[in-house]
C-alpha cells in the first residue's frame, strides 16, 4: 500500500495533464498532518489530483474540465463512521420514520403523518430508535399516546422503537399482534387505558410479536431499501460506514450491498465486521472457521471486510454498569478465541463499556501480546464509556486504539443517573487525546444513537444529550473532533493511504458544506449541512444550492 502511494504521489505530482473536476475559490480543510488549508482542488479518475491555491491547480484546467466555483464554502474530507449496525436497518429502510433531532412532540406526529401519506394502506411505518422521549417538547407523560398515533396514520400500523427498552404502537399495529378491546390483556404487563388497550408504551412481549410481523411483511426488494440507505447517510454526510454487524445480524442481511457493489451501484463505502457468532443458524457460541478464506482488506474500495467484530464471546458483553462474566472458563476461552484472531493477523474490534471488563480483556491481551503483538494489528476497543485513566494508559502501552460513539447524546442522563457527578468524566475524549491514544468518531446508530455525524461532531464538541443537557466535561475541540471522524477512523479501517484527508494521491471524498465549520457557533455545528457530497470524484448527493 506505501509503495503504491508513493508511486501516485510521484504521478499525480509531476503531471500537467488536464483534470476532469477543479474546485476553486474554497477554503478546503485539508485534515493533513499540518491540519493545512487551500482554496483549490482538482480531481481526476477519482483521485485528487492537486489541491492548494488557483495558482496551483491551473495547469489542470483545459476545455474538458468542470470548474466549480465554491463561492467561499468549507469543503471537508468525507465522514467516516466507525461503527453503525446499517445492515441490520436497511432491511427495511424505506418504511422508517427518522426521527433524530426531532425536538417537538406534534412535530414527530407530522412526520409519522407525511409518512403515511406517501406509503401504502397496511404498510408498516417504523422508527428504529433514534430518538428518546425527553427530547420532545409538548409530549405526555406517558410519551406517544396511542390515540395520537391512531391519528397520525389511520390506515398503517406504526411501531416506534425506543433504544433497545421498550416501544410505542398505533391500535392497528395491535390489532395485527391480536390486541383489541376485546381482548383487553391476553399478556400481562401491558400498561392499559381504559379501553383494555395500551395508551403508552408496549412491553418486551408485545414488542417481540410486534417485531415479527414486521419480520414477516419485510419487503421484497431489499436491494432498493439498501440503496437507499447509503443515499440516505451520503445525504448527512457519510461518505463510509463500517458496519458491526450485532445480534441476529445473518451473512443473508449482506446480500444486497454484495449485489450493489458488484453492479457498481455503491454511492458509498460500506466496510464491515466479520463476525464469528453464527446469528443466522441459532447459534450463539463463536465459531472463528467462519474467518477461513476471508480475504480482509482488499478487493473493492467500496464494500470489503476490515475487521472482525464487534461480538467475540457473548459471555463477556458488557454494559455501563454491569461487567463481563468473570469465571475461569470464561476468561480461558476468551484467550484462546482472541488468541486466534491475532494468530491469523486480523484486527479485532471489541464492544468493551465497563472498565472492569476492559481491564480483563487486557490482561488476556497483554499475554497474546508477547507472541502476537498488537499494535500492528490495530486491535480497537469500542465505546469504552466507562474506562479510567489508569486502564488507558495499559491500552496504550499495548498500541492499541479506541472506537468512541455519541451514545450519549441520547442516553448520557442514564450515566448521570447511574454514576451520578463521575458521570461527566464518562466517554473520555479528552483524556484519550491528552494521553496520545488514537481514537475515532462513529454513532453506534440508528437504535441507540443518531446516524447524522454532524449531530455527533456537536456532541464531541459541546458534551451534551440532544435535549441540551450537559453530560460531559470530556468534549474535544472542533478541530479534534473533525480529525476523529476522518483520518483517525481511516486508520481503523487500515485506509489511511486512501482516505480520511484531502491530500493529492487520496481518493476524492468530500463534502461541501453549507457553514464554516471552524468559526459556526459550536452549539449550532448539528445544524450544518452538506451542500454536496463525493466520493471517488462523482458526485452522489448534489443540492442546488452548488449550481447557484
Amino acid at each position: 500500500m506505501k509503495r503504491q502511494t508513493c508511486a501516485l504521489l510521484l504521478l499525480f505530482s509531476g503531471s500537467l495533464h488536464s483534470a476532469e473536476l477543479v474546485l476553486k475559490n474554497g477554503q478546503i480543510l485539508k485534515v493533513d498532518a499540518d491540519f493545512g488549508q487551500a482554496s483549490a482542488m482538482a480531481v481526476d479518475k477519482g483521485r485528487i489530483v492537486a489541491i492548494g491555491d488557483e495558482s496551483d491547480i491551473a495547469s489542470h484546467i483545459e476545455s474538458g474540465t468542470q470548474v466549480v466555483d465554491l463561492q467561499g464554502r468549507t469543503v471537508i474530507p468525507g465522514l467516516i463512521d466507525n461503527h453503525m449496525h446499517l445492515v441490520r436497518a436497511a432491511q427495511n429502510w424505506q418504511q422508517q420514520i427518522r426521527l433524530e433531532g426531532v425536538l417537538d412532540y406534534h412535530e414527530a406526529l407530522q412526520r409519522i403523518t407525511d409518512a403515511a401519506k406517501k406509503t401504502k394502506p397496511g404498510q408498516w411505518l417504523i422508527a428504529s430508535g433514534g430518538f428518546i422521549e425527553r427530547q420532545f417538547k409538548g409530549r405526555p407523560e406517558a410519551g406517544f399516546l396511542r390515540t395520537d398515533l391512531d391519528k397520525a396514520a389511520p390506515n398503517n400500523p406504526v411501531y416506534l422503537q425506543h433504544l433497545f427498552d421498550w416501544g410505542y404502537a398505533n391500535s392497528e399495529a395491535l390489532r395485527l399482534i391480536g390486541v383489541d378491546a376485546s381482548s383487553p390483556e391476553p399478556m400481562p404487563g401491558l400498561l392499559l387505558d381504559n379501553s383494555g388497550l395500551p395508551q403508552g408504551p408496549v412491553t418486551k412481549r408485545a414488542q417481540w410479536l410486534i417485531e415479527q410481523q414486521i419480520a414477516a411483511q419485510q419487503a421484497e426488494d431489499r436491494l432498493a431499501h439498501g440503496r437507499q440507505a447509503l443515499l440516505d447517510l451520503a445525504r448527512s454526510g457519510l461518505t463510509t460506514v463500517v458496519d458491526a454487524g450485532g445480534f441476529d445480524t445473518g451473512d443473508s442481511l449482506y446480500t444486497p450491498f454484495e449485489q450493489l457493489d458488484a453492479q457498481g451501484e455503491m454511492p458509498i463505502r460500506l466496510f464491515y465486521m466479520k463476525q464469528v457468532i453464527p446469528w443466522d443458524k441459532g447459534e450463539r457460541t463463536p465459531d472463528l472457521t467462519r474467518l477461513d478464506g476471508v480475504e480482509f482488506n482488499s478487493g473493492s474500495a467500496f464494500f470489503r471486510p476490515v475487521s472482525v467484530g464487534e461480538q467475540l464471546m457473548l459471555a463477556v458483553q458488557d454494559s455501563a454498569g454491569r461487567p463481563a462474566q468473570s469465571s475461569d472458563e470464561v476468561k480461558a476461552a476468551f484467550l484462546k478465541n482472541a488468541r486466534e484472531v491475532a494468530k491469523r493477523g486480523l484486527h479485532l474490534h471489541l464492544h468493551a463499556v465497563n472498565d472492569q471488563s476492559i481491564n480483563q480483556h487486557l490482561d488476556a491481551f497483554e499475554q497474546i501480546n508477547q507472541d502476537y503483538p498488537l499494535a500492528p494489528l490495530r486491535w480497537t476497543f469500542a465505546h469504552v464509556d466507562g474506562i479510567k485513566p489508569n486502564t488507558i494508559d495499559r491500552v496504550q502501552a499495548l498500541g492499541m486504539n479506541v472506537a468512541i460513539h455519541s451514545r450519549p447524546v441520547l442516553i448520557g442522563y442514564r450515566f448521570v443517573s447511574r454514576f451520578g457527578a463521575a458521570a461527566q468524566q464518562m466517554t473520555p475524549m479528552k483524556t484519550l487525546t491528552e494521553k496520545g491514544v488514537l481514537w475515532g468518531l462513529g454513532s453506534d446508530s440508528p437504535v441507540v444513537s443518531i446516524y447524522n455525524p454532524f449531530r455527533t461532531l456537536w456532541w464531541a464538541v459541546n458534551g451534551r444529550m440532544v435535549d441540551g443537557t450537559k453530560v460531559s466535561e470530556q468534549s474535544v475541540d472542533r478541530r479534534q473532533a473533525l480529525i476523529a471522524h476522518t483520518i483517525n477512523n481511516a486508520k481503523l479501517a487500515f485506509m489511511e493511504d486512501e482516505l480520511g484527508s484531502l491530500e493529492v494521491g487520496k481518493r476524492a471524498d468530500l463534502l461541501v458544506l453549507n457553514a464554516d465549520y471552524l468559526t459556526l457557533d459550536k452549539r449550532k455545528i448539528a445544524a450544518i449541512k452538506p451542500v454536496a457530497t463525493m466520493v471517488e470524484g462523482r458526485w452522489v448527493y448534489k443540492s442546488g444550492a452548488l449550481d447557484q
